[in-house]
């Protein structure tokens, strides 16, 4: 056994005088198996991404794909093309041309990919296993089909089977365009759709249209050509080496691409997230590699002894620097070693039993799963990588071995202690409290101020009656001292039980407490001749309970934290202050409005109207899009009482509204009572019922 190897091997294991010696030995080695046990796992999730994209692209794009690299088309008999068909190792050549269209169903209509293929593309692209409805067919007699994504089938509104098909339109390759009559210039075909294809990848989901080549070609106004041949390699065949004779056969002028290089963006970005992940488990690891210096400096004060002995009996500075640095080498590898076994072992696990679930619904994601993919590359990478930080990290106190170090050494020791305490006193993190909608962030920052950071679950531009929260935003709810919910949303109805349960640490708050609650179809039942039995839940729309919010604010704040209750107090002042000034200016704007109906898509203004004395007229029921029974009824309603103004929602549909508008022409504003700044949104909705043309948006 080699000498140096031998003993620091002893000393690595022996007891030592100094159990210390001994414990940061085990911390060090602790710290370098759970920092690899990171990499590992993390490299091999981001392994499993890559490898889920990769099977999803894979049954849709072709094993090689031939594109030229100038112009948009180009002739497939070539005598070139002609040899690549007829080279053994290529199973199935199929034709494929490529460009945008038009797509028409009905009154909808969507820019699309429309990809002329052959029949065999179906077994190219194994497209059965994609479909989602109806059945892969091109061409039966003289009848068209088309396979849209599904993405490009909700936009349109169809799906397998209907009657009417599908119009596609392209502009006339080579006509020029007839500026009085645009619609001339465009080639216009139809098909039926016989089926919808789904790849869970957006890219093809949404923008993809499946159509016979020779339809294609009619519509593009061409006669033979392709802009691609897409090639399925026999399963011997040796793609590298296809590839390149391809590459050789027909040079320069044309890309032979294989499913790496065709979706390169995806998978280079993938690429880019596993290494700089890499980067920084390798900077967390640097940094836990430190205590390998502590454990070597004061190992050599001990050994200091036997080094005098070892030099008495001829050793050399060079033999005992290696024993040190072995010892130091050993440290990061065992560490490693246990890493990456405990790191495989738990990838195994999660291969096998599905440990780490991608969110509590199943079927939300493509795979339930994290998907983990072991390589032994990435082991080797993580082992090579651990290996040289420790030694490196190892060298510097072996190379100032001597006197004058262990001079230093000592005062090393003596000042660790100080510096393992300067480390403890690091300033704590400002605790985070969780709310549902932005309105509430206002109040909560309002009084808070320095000394709670607030997120909001449901972010901007989404609905707090249908948003689903995302596994970040569970997490972000775990983490905090407190959730402050507001009372009947939506989103609470439907999770807060789960995030209770799932959170017992977290102190739950009601903001609504106090609040008289209105039912919603209390001011629409004559419009829709029905009521709910719901309460409307926007209670923040009202200055009166926005003083009630506040106070609900203000006491959770003091519940969490009474050492600062007088800071509370003055910001919850100041906050009851800015209400009043709203609640002033609100009245001067309303109270001497002569029309006091309007109409709103969603009834979000209930509390606001009761509050102003105005009638609020919604066109939404139950959540669900009015009858044209109902909207009649609306109209006559909105008529009579002479309404002005048409309120909609960012986050809803215009459509209804704007109808609704041209009928009894009033204007539509588009409103966000949502919006953090609630106050300010209060009076622009004022301002517009006055038609302050100048202070409020209409269209």
């Amino acid at each position: 056994m080699n000498l140096p190897f031998f003993i620091a091997l002893r000393y690595l294991f022996a007891r030592k005088s100094h159990n210390a010696i001994n414990v940061i030995s085990t911390i060090s080695v602790c710290g370098v198996a759970v920092a690899t046990v990171a990499m590992v796992c993390v490299l091999s999730v981001f392994n499993g991404f890559g490898a889920l994209v990769a099977s999803m692209f894979s049954h849709f794009d072709p094993e090689l794909k031939i594109t030229p690299v100038t112009g948009k088309v180009f002739d497939p008999h070539a005598a070139p093309m002609m040899q690549l068909r007829e080279m053994d190792e290529i199973e199935i050549c199929t034709e494929v041309l490529e460009d945008n269209v038009l797509v028409r169903y009905g009154d909808r209509q969507e820019v699309a990919v429309a990809k002329g293929v052959e029949p065999s593309f179906r077994r190219l692209a194994s497209i059965d296993t994609l479909l989602l409805g109806g059945r892969f067919v091109l061409q039966e007699e003289e009848t068209s089909y088309a396979v849209p994504g599904i993405g490009l089938a909700y936009a349109l509104g169809v799906q397998a089977g209907f009657v009417d098909p599908l119009e596609i339109l392209a502009p006339r390759r080579d006509e020029r365009i007839n500026v009085a009559n645009p619609v001339s210039s465009f080639q216009a075909e139809y098909a039926f759709v016989g089926g919808v294809f789904c790849i869970n990848q957006p890219s093809y989901d949404e923008k993809y249209i499946l159509l016979p080549i020779e339809l294609v070609r009619k519509l593009l106004h061409y006669d033979t050509e392709v802009s691609a041949l897409e090639l399925k390699l026999s399963p011997k065949a040796s793609l590298k080496t296809v590839r390149g004779r391809i590459r050789t056969l027909l040079g320069d002028d044309f890309r032979v691409q294989d499913r790496y290089e065709q979706q390169e963006a995806s998978y280079r970005m993938m690429q880019i997230e596993k290494w700089i992940s890499f980067l920084i488990l390798a900077f967390v690891l640097t940094i836990a590699l430190f205590n390998v210096v502590s454990s070597l400096y004061m190992l050599m004060i001990e050994k200091q002894d036997d080094v005098k002995m070892l030099r008495s009996m001829g050793a050399s500075e060079r033999l005992i620097r290696r024993i040190f640095l072995n010892e130091g080498a050993m440290i990061p590898a065992i560490g490693a070693i246990a890493g990456i076994v405990i790191g495989v072992a738990l990838c195994l696990m999660q291969q096998r039993f599905g440990l780490v679930k991608l969110g509590n619904t199943l079927g939300a994601f493509v795979s339930d799963d994290y998907p983990v993919k072991i390589e032994i590359l990435d082991l080797m990478l993580i082992f090579a990588t651990i290996f040289l930080i420790g030694t490196t990290a190892a060298w510097y106190p072996v190379r100032h071995l001597g006197r004058k170090w262990q001079k230093r050494a000592r005062l090393a020791v003596c000042l660790l202690p100080l510096l393992l305490c300067g480390c403890g006193g690091t300033q704590s993190p400002v605790p985070g409290v969780a709310v549902t909608i932005e309105p509430q962030r206002y109040f909560a920052e309002k009084i808070a101020g320095e000394y709670f950071s607030v997120h909001t679950v449901v972010p901007p531009g989404q609905s707090p009656e249908t948003y689903d929260p995302s596994p970040y935003e569970m997490v972000r709810i775990a983490q905090s001292r407190a959730y402050l919910q507001i009372g009947r949303i939506g989103f609470e109805q439907a999770w807060m039980d789960a995030v209770r349960k799932n959170n017992p640490q977290v102190r739950f708050f009601d903001l609504s407490e106090g609040v008289e609650w209105i039912e919603n179809g209390h001011d629409y039942e004559a419009a829709h001749g029905h009521r709910h039995d719901h309460f409307d839940p926007h209670i923040w729309t009202s200055t009166v309970n926005a003083e009630i919010i506040a106070h609900n604010v203000l006491q959770a704040f003091i519940g969490m934290d009474s050492v600062h209750e007088h800071v509370y107090r003055d910001n919850f002042r100041q906050l009851t202050d800015e209400i009043g000034v709203t609640r002033q200016i609100l009245h001067g704007i309303l109270d001497t409005l002569s029309c006091r109906t309007f109409v709103i898509y969603h009834p979000a203004l209930t509390y606001f109207a009761g509050e102003f004395g105005l009638t609020q007229l919604a066109i939404e029921a139950d959540g669900k899009e009015p009858s044209a029974l109902s909207m009649r009824a609306l109209v006559d309603r909105a008529r009579a009482a002479g309404v002005e103004v048409v309120f909609v929602q960012q986050e809803f549909d215009r459509k209804h509204a704007e109808q609704l508008a041209v009928e009894i022409n009033a204007r539509v504003v588009v409103i966000n009572p949502l919006d953090r700044r609630w106050n300010e949104q209060l009076v622009f909705i004022a301002n517009a019922l006055c038609g302050r043309q100048s202070l409020c948006r209409h269209e």
